[in-house]
């Protein structure tokens, strides 16, 4: 049978030069032994070394697919063989017959990692209804020096997800974009596992599953993620699934930061959380107990076994009764949703009470200036988002001791696909969900 291959056999080590999309960093070299890692100057990195045959070309090929890192080219640089070529899976990998079995193999793998290049996002032009939501493949981003790709497997919708889509209140477009969202990709709390880390990266590594925030860039409802290392971003805990890792930036830190930072809650104090099944509500009851406090949780009929459930001492259906006209007095009330008002809840604070909103108005920074300088009762409002990333990750981490402690459980309502995004949204608008509702891209 005649040799198809023109050149002797050589038993020798071939050197090869593959070369991967992004910066990998030192932590990969545990994965590539015995490859040199350089990384280069237009942001890819460059693998180089002998392998012994086309079988460990092959193996090491299948390593870098099932890494999730995306193969640009191989190339062979022994001095009695010819180069692969460096352009990618077309006619040019069949230019070398002294290869053929080489340029199989590349073009198997370039061929498949070429798919890699690109993800699947929900993009928002415009500002509008859930249905100005589209599903489109667009270019995966690459990590910078500093920075980790994530594979994102969870996002959380929220409220403020919806707003931020309406482009309401207004004042909020300076921030967002004037006429269409500045960053098309929407989302800001997600969970997922680090894919890849740029060549600075000292905090994280591949492989590491991770749940936070990307609060100025959005992204999340994407198939994949770069976040700078010192953002809100930290391990998952074990004991959470992606879903719920997904909300913690939403529900339980907003709630933590007001009644922590804000109220300075206190053991003893008697505590009212009103619309208490919903995402901030669900952890507004169980941090409040963590701390020692008497909750009072108010929802609707179908959900106080539920707020009771998470801790609530005394649960207040609020379509038979009104909070403010039992008679009780609190020293906390907690408005997860805005619905109420510092005047409506006056009358049911304790001398030295406190209101507190994530909601902002005119009515409520107008009572909360007042406040400020008259009388002991108190309006409160912060925005938990826009304080710094430095103190945001303080919360975070004590969240994350919480959870894994079981101290807090995150209450998930429903799970959607990614292409269902705007039913998503639809479903979160119509203010009746318990706990939290999530994105799941598989």
């Amino acid at each position: 049978m005649p040799n198809t291959f023109n050149h002797k056999i050589d038993t020798s080590p071939i050197i090869y030069q593959i070369r991967i999309k992004g910066h990998l960093g030192n932590q990969w070299k545990e994965w590539f032994s015995g490859l040199n890692i350089i990384p280069e100057d237009n942001g890819d990195t460059l693998l180089t070394g002998a392998l012994i045959d086309q079988a460990a070309l092959h193996g090491l090929l299948r390593k870098i697919r099932d890494l999730g890192l995306s193969l640009l080219s191989v190339n062979c640089v022994n001095t009695n063989l010819k180069d692969l070529s460096e352009q990618g899976p077309n006619e040019n990998l069949d230019s070398n017959k002294n290869c053929h079995l080489e340029n199989e193999i590349a073009r198997i793998f370039l061929t498949h990692t070429q798919k890699d290049t690109k993800m699947k996002a929900i993009i928002c032009t415009k500002y509008g209804s859930p249905d100005v939501f589209q599903l489109n493949e667009v270019e995966k981003p690459t990590p910078k020096d500093n920075e980790v790709l994530i594979r994102v497997y969870a996002a959380s919708v929220t409220a403020a997800d919806g707003m931020m889509r309406k482009g309401t209140p207004f004042i909020g477009r300076f921030f967002l974009g004037l006429m269409k969202p500045k960053n098309p990709i929407p989302g800001t709390g997600f969970a997922g596992e680090i894919q890849s880390v740029g060549k600075d990266v000292t905090l994280f590594k591949a492989g590491d599953q991770v749940f936070g925030e990307s609060s100025t860039t959005f992204g999340t409802y994407a198939e994949y993620l770069c976040l700078p290392e010192d953002g809100l971003l930290l391990t998952k805990p074990a004991n959470m699934t992606y879903a719920e890792a997904a909300c913690v930036c939403d529900g339980p830190i907003t709630s933590l930061s007001f009644l922590s930072d804000v109220a300075k809650i206190q053991r003893g104090q008697s505590v009212l959380v009103n619309a208490a099944s919903g995402s901030l509500g669900t952890a507004a009851v169980q941090i409040a107990k963590h701390y020692g406090a008497e909750v009072t949780g108010v929802c609707s009929t179908t959900n106080l076994a539920m707020v009771k459930s998470l801790g609530a001492d005394k649960v207040i259906d609020y379509t038979a009764t009104n909070f403010t006209k039992t008679g009780h007095t609190y020293d906390i009330i907690f408005d997860t949703i805005g619905k109420s008002s510092f005047s409506h809840c006056k009358g049911a604070l304790t001398q030295k009470g406190i209101y507190l909103s994530p909601v902002l108005n005119l009515p409520l920074l107008l009572r909360m200036l007042w406040t400020s300088k008259i009388g002991s009762k108190k309006a409160k409002f912060s925005a938990t988002g826009l304080r710094p990333v430095a103190e945001l990750r303080i919360l975070l981490n004590e969240l994350k001791v919480l959870i894994e402690a079981g101290k807090i459980k995150l209450v998930i309502d429903r799970c959607y696909r990614l292409e269902q995004t705007a039913e998503a949204h639809s479903y979160v608008e119509k203010g009746h969900k318990k706990g939290n509702v999530v994105i799941t891209m598989e």
